[in-house]
């Protein structure tokens, strides 16, 4: 096969092609670099850089902890070039995933702008209507209290409590699904469930007990502790776990109506052991 000569024009236009595609691409590189420092130099400029940071709504979270947190985030450069802190490309997302992440007593979280240099948080605290203590009651009656965890209206734990002594919150005995050892932002026990058992230990407190804390037994039977202020013996309700609870309310009910056994439990409440609602359509009781 034998070779096409090229004459000289036609390789000093291949050649001027080539030269023109390599001044092309030059020139599209150096007006890239331009661009790209010049929105760096922007994203650094003073006037656009967040500076403030107001944290509104908290009742118990530490705000100053929060601006911490948030200061973090905006800390830095993307791709080393791009500051974090300017007010068109904050992190808006990182900061709302790592507030709600450290806090969770954090309900709803709100990320605003107040003018290009002011970051505005709003925030919703989850209200601890509950407390979880645990898989068991202390042995050591002077311990109850201690080691509790916040619980909202749908059984989701979500702080560290303090020492509450007494009965100021109702508490939950039970051992988590996945085990105990971090309780924190996870669910108690199934939120219908929850719910199930709430109306249920409203239901009791409206009969004219007062129920101060449940225990969730392993063994399928639950003990709802009651509070008669008189001594150490606290009288419990047993009823099983899997039970209807609306119906072993309703049985509760219609024998508190009757006015011999309502008399015989309001008269000896203070030697009340238990009332044991395990078996259908039976209250059982006894005294000590």
């Amino acid at each position: 096969m034998k070779d096409i000569p090229t004459s000289p024009r036609i390789k000093q236009i291949r050649r001027k092609r080539r030269m023109s595609v390599l001044r092309h691409f030059i020139l599209f590189f150096i007006l890239f670099i331009s661009i790209i420092w010049a929105l760096s130099y922007f994203s650094n400029a003073e006037n656009m850089a967040i500076n403030k940071i107001i944290v509104t709504g908290t009742h118990i979270l530490d705000q100053e902890r929060i601006e911490r947190e948030v200061k973090k985030d905006l800390s830095g450069k993307y791709i080393y070039l791009f500051s974090k802190e300017n007010g068109f490309i904050y992190p808006q997302k990182q900061i709302y995933k790592n507030l709600i992440l450290n806090f969770p007593r954090i309900e709803t979280l709100s990320i605003s702008h107040e003018g290009l240099k002011t970051l505005k948080i709003e925030i919703t605290e989850r209200i601890g209507s509950y407390l979880y203590c645990g898989a068991s009651i202390p042995e050591n009656k002077n311990e109850i209290g201690e080691n509790c965890y916040y619980i909202n209206n749908d059984g989701y734990i979500f702080d560290k409590a303090p020492y509450f002594s007494g009965n100021v919150y109702f508490k939950y005995y039970l051992t988590l699904k996945d085990g105990d050892a971090n309780p924190l932002s996870r669910q108690m026990i199934d939120i219908e469930r929850f719910h199930l058992l709430g109306r249920f230990i409203d239901g009791i407190t409206s009969l004219g007990f007062k129920p101060i804390y449940i225990v969730v037994g392993k063994d399928g039977i639950n003990s709802l502790y009651m509070d008669h202020g008189v001594n150490d013996t606290l009288p419990k309700i047993l009823f099983k776990n899997d039970a209807d609870l609306e119906n072993i309310l309703e049985n509760l009910s219609l024998a508190m109506k009757k006015s011999e056994f309502a008399s015989e439990i309001n008269s000896k409440y203070n030697r009340l052991l238990y009332i044991d609602l395990r078996f259908k359509n039976k209250v059982l009781y006894k005294f000590q």
